[in-house]
């Protein structure tokens, strides 16, 4: 987030803690697990590509939560599946994968999937790729056609993997691309980023690849894998299956394949959006089916693109608690408080803003009615009786410092907290999850609000920056119910439909959440 260099007026704020002050750069997104860079193909198709990382937000517990990371929800593949003949190349020097069969099988599944929906879709029928579906490996010692070229050498793949439309066929790196995605985030989100690819040879056979925006081809298909992605779900694959875990480990992934945050927003034309807006495009051809994904091209899609800002000295991430109060639990409340008391001016009584408190993990903790000492340390919560945001200042240091998160990870669990007070003044009597959905809409409705270019006679505005709306995904993504039948804070997929809601159709879309 950002903000003019003017002052402005800090909320009331009781601070037992000791002031904390960190300033750190803006994460740099070549150390994420993954993002979709252009490959080195004249036909243009950006391909995957990735560069290992520590496990992902290992230390980074958002209380509460069960799973702090997307490695957690796929199991090791203790029981592999045979490897089926004729579907992948594998070349003659390969070493073996516990992963292999079940790829195969996902790559069959994908070209049977597609067999039957290119047709409903399209309305011709599904021709497989002609050229094939290649591993590359350093000792591969059989030719893998070229894109452009005569050959594609592993070197060409190396931390890659891509679909040519000029060959119609597509490699992926055997030796350190799969073993890591596999290592990191599950086989089967690693099947869900190759249905994406696969999804490219979709768009080439609509006859609209070379004639499309990059961003637009991307969008596409991540809709299509999300149309593959439930027809699994849904007990259709054949040898495969997906349960809550694997389509919540899919989400991860869609957020893995952001742009760098650098990158420069959609001027760039190798853009392929935020994560924010491939994990919409993947949601909605996972709720839609491919017929959802058809008219990506013509329906203007609402994508929020904000340059990265070279020239702020944050970088674009305010830091935690400084001595001047430019920082994150001053200026993220004050303007939680200026949104909601404008947006309930209405409402009988009004909104009275809920202040901070700040606590370290160890105590001592503030009063709160009805709270137990256990519910304070690694948390973040809204206490009704003192109309106050408990925040282990602890924790708040420790996710603006992670490569992975930020200033806007803190933001989210703050703005919930403002939503639950926005809820008491509506006289909502939602409770458990439909309550905790409603909290994330409300955040959306927030941050549409700040996000650029916000209104010029705004005082001293803070402004969303770029990589911020990414952040308040993987949030939302950590804190959801493992399962959609637990029901207590939301599924991903809800959380993140709810956060969306609220991002794309402010706060009257929310408002028919509350019954």
């Amino acid at each position: 987030m950002t903000r003019s260099m003017a002052p402005v007026p800090a909320p009331t704020r009781a601070d037992p803690a000791p002031m904390l002050s960190i300033v750190r750069a803006r994460r740099i997104w070549s150390l994420v697990l993954v993002s979709f860079l252009a490959a080195a193909c004249v036909n243009g198709d950006p391909g995957v590509t990735a560069t290992r990382s520590r496990e992902i937000l290992d230390r980074t517990p958002l209380i509460p939560t069960e799973s702090t990371s997307p490695g957690d929800t796929t199991p090791p593949d203790t029981n592999p599946i045979p490897v089926e003949a004729g579907i992948i190349d594998f070349g003659s020097a390969k070493p073996p994968q516990s992963y292999d069969g079940f790829l195969v099988a996902a790559f069959k599944d994908i070209q049977e999937f597609w067999t039957q929906e290119f047709p409903a879709v399209y309305g011709s029928a599904f021709a497989q790729l002609a050229g094939g579906i290649f591993a590359a490996y350093p000792t591969r010692t059989e030719p893998i056609p070229g894109c452009g070229t005569d050959e594609t050498t592993f070197a060409d793949v190396e931390g890659n993997a891509f679909y040519c439309a000029l060959g119609d066929f597509m490699v992926y790196d055997d030796d350190q691309l799969l073993p890591s995605l596999v290592d990191e985030l599950g086989q089967s989100a690693v099947a869900i980023v190759l249905a994406h690819e696969f999804g490219h040879a979709i768009t080439q056979r609509a006859d609209e690849f070379f004639s499309q925006p990059v961003i637009l081809k991307e969008q596409q298909a991540d809709c299509f894998a999300g149309s593959w992605t439930a027809h699994v779900a849904r007990g259709e694959g054949d040898g495969i299956t997906f349960t809550d875990n694997e389509v919540r480990a899919g989400l991860f992934a869609m957020l893995k394949v952001a742009d760098p945050v650098e990158l420069g927003g959609q001027g760039d034309p190798n853009a392929h959006g935020t994560g924010f807006d491939r994990v919409g495009a993947f949601q909605d051809g996972f709720v839609g089916g491919a017929e959802r994904c058809k008219p990506f091209f013509d329906e203007g899609r609402n994508l929020i693109d904000i340059p990265f800002d070279f020239e702020d000295p944050n970088a674009g991430n305010l830091p935690f608690d400084t001595a001047d109060d430019a920082d994150i639990v001053t200026l993220i409340p004050a303007d939680l408080a200026r949104y909601w008391t404008e947006q309930l001016a209405s409402v009988s009584g009004g909104f009275t803003a809920p202040t901070v408190v700040l606590f370290p993990t160890a105590g001592p903790f503030p009063p709160c009615d009805g709270a137990t000492d256990d519910q304070y340390p690694r948390n973040v919560f809204y206490c009704a009786s003192t109309n106050q945001i408990m925040l282990d200042s602890d924790l708040g240091l420790e996710l603006t410092s992670n490569p992975l998160l930020g200033d806007m990870a803190v933001g989210y669990l703050l703005s919930q907290g403002f939503s639950e007070a926005a809820q008491l003044a509506l006289g909502s009597d939602l409770q458990g999850e439909p309550r905790a959905l409603l909290d994330d809409c409300l955040t959306g409705s927030w941050v549409k609000d700040i996000v650029p270019p916000v209104p010029t006679d705004r005082v001293d505005p803070l402004t969303l920056s770029a990589g911020d709306l990414d952040e308040a995904i993987l949030t939302a993504l950590i804190r959801s119910d493992e399962s959609a039948d637990t029901n207590v804070r939301g599924s991903a997929f809800e959380k993140i439909d709810g956060f969306r809601d609220g991002v794309l159709g402010g706060f009257d879309s929310c408002t028919s959440r509350l019954g």
